[in-house]
């Protein structure tokens, strides 16, 4: 493993270069096509467009790193890497397609990274260049794989500044209210630079660090952008001559499908609160639709299901869910507007009563769940 770049003093050698170029060999080069289809063979449900824009991406991103590494081509003759903002509502599977495909199928360095706790400075939260700490963690230390790597930054609207345009005393020196001390730090990272990282996740500032260089790390930003809808329709409102206008019934809920239209204007998201400049840093804004209770449904019986029933086979016992129980599962997740993220819990909490019985009794072979004339779900044992 090469040791660390030092923020002073590194010269490359022979042994980094040997070394990139076997780890860019070490990489699964698909097409676009092997790459969806292995995606959607991993269970993954839903989401057409998004799926095919995150393969291509990902087919380009590997595509460049051979250029530059294994044939020589100038960085001069390439497009720059490519960074994606994959925006639509909770649970529709935004982070769990950044994981399958570049932790699990291209096996890539990729560290996916809650925005909510981010400062500017790390006064208050962390700063934002410890980001690159949890990449350089994610590829063992290992500067080579990690200038290669991919970091998804999740709950990316909670850097919006909010609109916060108040000046006060001491601005600059306390934590950073507005949110947009935090875009500005993310605007070089997300571009081509040369980043100081600190070798620990700690507050200091003199622990030994490592220069990383951006240009070849994929950054794919992900987030539910709850109201974004209220915006676009405010826009599209004032541009037609109403003026004035309260926001639309779909802009106040959460399960809301944006479409190419909402997210296609900057504008729309420096309404939202973030920089021009640093949405300017995507080649692509994705939308998410919301999941239908059809995928849902396939979600609950293909995945969720299948894991529970295995546990219940190794306790030597059969698990049977009828269709209308999951149907109802399915209508509860969809009342709540968690998407397939809250399908998991409402199942669990619908098996609770009945995996206490049966792991409690001798002799149960037989779980069946049951929807009761009340639409409750009950269970038998047999």
């Amino acid at each position: 493993m090469a040791v660390p770049r030092q923020s002073r003093g590194f010269v490359r050698t022979e042994r980094d270069d040997q070394e990139t170029v076997l780890f860019v060999r070490s990489i699964p080069f698909l097409t676009p096509q092997q790459t969806a289809d292995t995606i959607r063979e991993m269970g993954y449900v839903g989401q057409e467009r998004a799926v095919t824009v995150v393969s291509l991406m990902a087919y380009r991103h590997v595509s460049r790193l051979r250029k530059l590494y294994l044939e020589g081509v100038s960085r001069d003759l390439l497009p720059a890497k490519t960074n994606l903002l994959l925006a639509g509502p909770t649970g529709s599977g935004k982070t769990h397609l950044v994981e399958l495909l570049f932790q699990h199928i291209l096996q890539l360095p990729t560290v996916i990274v809650d925005m909510t706790g981010y400062s500017e400075t790390g006064y208050v939260g962390q700063d934002v260049s410890s980001i690159l700490t949890r990449l350089l963690y994610a590829a063992d230390l290992n500067p080579v794989a990690t200038s290669m790597g991919v970091v998804c930054l999740d709950e990316f609207d909670k850097v919006a500044s909010g609109q916060n345009s108040a000046v006060f005393a001491g601005a600059g020196t306390t934590k950073d209210v507005s949110g947009l001390g935090v875009q500005r730090e993310l605007l070089k990272m997300l571009e081509a630079a040369e980043i100081s990282v600190p070798n620990e996740l700690s507050h200091t500032e003199y622990g030994p660090r490592t220069v990383l260089s951006t240009s070849d790390i994929a950054f794919i930003s992900c987030g539910a952008f709850s109201g974004f809808k209220g915006v676009t329709e405010s826009a599209r409102a004032e541009d037609i001559g109403f003026g004035r206008t309260a926001h639309g019934r779909d802009g106040a809920r959460i399960a809301v499908s944006l479409t190419e239209e909402d997210v296609d204007l900057v504008q729309h998201f420096q309404t939202y609160g973030f920089l021009p400049e640093l949405i300017g840093r995507f080649k692509r804004v994705v939308p998410f639709e919301a999941l239908s209770a059809a995928q849902l449904t396939d979600i609950l019986r293909d995945n969720i299901l299948r894991q529970y029933r295995n546990e219940f086979m190794f306790e030597g016992m059969d698990l049977k869910v009828a269709d209308d129980v999951l149907a109802l599962i399915v209508e509860v997740g969809i009342k709540k507007e968690t998407g397939a993220r809250g399908l998991e819990s409402a199942f669990v909490r619908t098996l609770e009563d009945a995996a206490f019985a049966a792991y409690s009794q001798e002799g149960v072979r037989e779980v069946e769940l049951r929807v009761e004339e009340d639409r409750q779900i009950g269970f038998d044992l047999r």
